[in-house]
């Protein structure tokens, strides 16, 4: 190898090197629409009530969640103590900024397993919802209105045969911790 052929490696070796040793790029940032997600962060007391419907019958219920935020601010976990009536629920809720939609993943332990997409309007959230109820595939709508700081209200409807939203579940919920 002729010296001009050595030093044209070494300067390439050398902007190689350089190049690669810059800073890595900044690590991504949550928006202000995962802002929004902070709202629901701590502990919430729901007492409610389930209208009779094909699944279930009428009853009164009360609900624990907790809501904690991922470390880096992109997502919320959500955890559902077993109620009497109410199954122990655990989730996911993110903002998807690609898509520029919310997105719900949960799982319960009577094997409802559901998907839901949101949208914020206001102090409301709407949340359409694909369920798989004791085997039958059901769309839903959650809206979730925030009324205080620590108060807030949702109902969800259940499309029916008719292509209509039925109200099955309605409650409120208050934060008891941060």
């Amino acid at each position: 190898m002729s010296i001009r052929s050595s030093v044209a490696v070494i300067l390439i070796c050398g902007f190689t090197a350089l190049s690669l040793a810059q800073a890595p790029p900044e690590s991504p940032k949550p928006g202000p629409e995962h802002k929004k997600l902070e709202y629901f962060l701590g502990t919430w007391k729901t007492e409610g009530e389930i209208k009779a419907n094909e699944f279930v019958p009428a009853a009164k219920f009360v609900t624990t969640d907790t809501y904690t935020l991922d470390p880096g601010g992109f997502y919320l976990e959500f955890r559902r103590a077993e109620g009497q009536i109410i199954p122990r629920m655990v989730g996911i809720v993110a903002y998807d900024s690609h898509a520029k939609v919310y997105t719900s993943y949960y799982a319960n332990s009577a094997g409802l397993v559901g998907i839901g997409t949101g949208t914020v309007n206001g102090n409301t959230w709407t949340w359409m919802v694909e369920d798989k109820v004791f085997g039958k595939a059901v769309k839903g709508r959650t809206t979730v209105t925030i009324k205080s700081a620590s108060q807030l209200t949702s109902k969800y409807e259940m499309l029916d045969a008719n292509g209509r939203y039925v109200t099955i579940v309605e409650g409120t919920s208050t934060k008891v911790a941060p």
